[in-house]
């Protein structure tokens, strides 16, 4: 076993800990409210458009609405606002998996599986950074998760990778062990671009940076909404070319 395997088995407990940690503040932060009334039955029409782009969600439902108090300023809603503009279709998002899971768990859990879709969207990487995943395990598991991916129903999708969010500088993240952090960011991002590199079959967007986006208000504080404004301006338009070249 190598020396940092060897760590990483020594402070598993530790790391879990954290990870329990992280999770309970997750919980306990703001989400949209879930949908009622009106904007239920629109959202059960709009799966129901035979017209609509149909994508995949594959990761952590939080990471995507966290911080906002309106599902407008999420970064579904956001995206799927920029792709209808360019596509002149409803988008509707396919979610699957939950809060947290790692990309083994994801990439063994039934849970995860989706329907025929157009496109799916990969974004994991919270509990794998803070359980310090090995770069191995990870390129290992995230092969078998894009393998499901790219045939999540009958037919071949085309498949975007999220980059991972600069957790270390999120409130949320334990200010002691922001250097691991952001080194293990750094590494299972690196491994997660050498993977789609080989595969060929997959588009990697990487995190936008948030200090080009003017998303810190002051210190560790954040503007969400322009958080989830950066992330959905990076992912829609690779999306719509994905969606248009397989049209």
């Amino acid at each position: 076993m190598e020396a940092t395997e060897l760590v990483r088995w020594f402070l598993r407990p530790v790391l879990r800990l954290r990870l329990a940690w992280f999770r309970h503040l997750v919980r306990g932060g703001t989400f949209p409210p879930a949908p009622t009334g009106a904007a239920r039955r629109a959202a059960v029409e709009a799966r129901a458009d035979v017209s609509a782009d149909r994508v995949g969600w594959l990761g952590s439902p939080a990471a995507a609405r966290f911080g906002v108090l309106h599902d407008d300023l999420t970064t579904l809603a956001r995206v799927a606002a920029l792709v209808e503009a360019h596509r002149a279709r409803p988008l509707v998002w396919i979610e699957a998996g939950s809060a947290f899971l790692t990309v083994r768990d994801a990439a063994d859990h039934a849970s995860t599986a989706l329907a025929d879709v157009d496109a799916v969207v990969v974004a994991f990487g919270y509990s794998d950074v803070l359980l310090m995943t090995s770069a191995t395990a990870w390129t290992r598991d995230l092969d078998r998760l894009l393998d499901r991916a790219r045939r999540p129903g009958r037919v071949l999708s085309p498949v975007i990778v999220g980059g991972i969010p600069p957790m270390d500088r999120f409130t949320e993240s334990a200010w002691m062990g922001r250097g691991m952090i952001r080194a293990q960011i750094e590494r299972l991002d690196a491994a997660t671009i050498e993977l789609v590199r080989r595969r060929g079959d997959c588009v990697f967007v990487p995190f936008p940076d948030l200090d080009a986006g003017a998303a810190q208000v002051r210190g560790r504080l954040w503007s969400w909404s322009r958080v989830h404004q950066l992330w959905a301006a990076a992912l829609a338009p690779e999306l719509a070319r994905l969606l248009d070249e397989d049209a």
